[in-house]
């Protein structure tokens, strides 16, 4: 009960509703009174092994990234999926037992942050830092190759990435470019 109802307060009341059309903010508000339903279906739905189509459909509305010159480029539009909340709020309950169960048997390795509360992209950037310069003690040279930065970092900004970068004793990518064309 507990759990449905932190996470019916959590929903942002205005967001824009999925395809059933129930605003979260009825959610919100009602969750005191929706919480016992919810729970008995809730548990017949993970104790029968059971999926409500319904609430796994979802509605995708495309929008324009404001300030774009052309929109005729892909990267300039960001679709939006609409999904169900009854949906999100069973699935949002799931994976905070699955991070518990998780946790509290240390099924992941030390050494994994991403999806992990607690664990940072900047703890992730120390213990690298910490390992290079374990390595460099040690009289070994270490090579570090990043896959998909934009993708690790999609709303950072590049100068300060660039800075962050050097401090940690990582030569940024576009520091490689630039050195290489001039």
């Amino acid at each position: 009960m507990e759990q449905i109802q932190g996470q019916l307060q959590k929903l942002k009341p205005f967001k824009a509703p999925g395809p059933d059309g129930i605003p979260n903010v009825v959610l919100t508000k009602c969750a005191d009174l929706l919480a016992r339903s919810l729970l008995c279906i809730y548990e017949a739905i993970y104790k029968h092994r059971l999926s409500y189509k319904p609430w796994k459909t979802f509605a995708t509305v495309v929008l324009r990234k404001p300030g774009k010159p052309r929109y005729n480029v892909l990267k300039v539009y960001r679709p939006i999926a609409l999904l169900n909340t009854m949906w999100k709020v069973l699935t949002a309950i799931i994976a905070d037992q699955l991070t518990f169960i998780s946790e509290k048997h240390h099924l992941l390795p030390d050494n994994h942050f991403g999806g992990r509360p607690g664990r940072t992209t900047t703890d992730a950037m120390h213990l690298i830092a910490d390992i290079i310069k374990s390595s460099w003690r040690a009289g070994k040279v270490t090579a570090v190759l990043f896959l998909d930065i934009e993708g690790a970092f999609p709303n950072a900004v590049p100068l300060r990435l660039d800075s962050r970068c050097r401090q940690f004793y990582i030569l940024s990518y576009s520091k490689v470019e630039k050195k290489k064309w001039t």
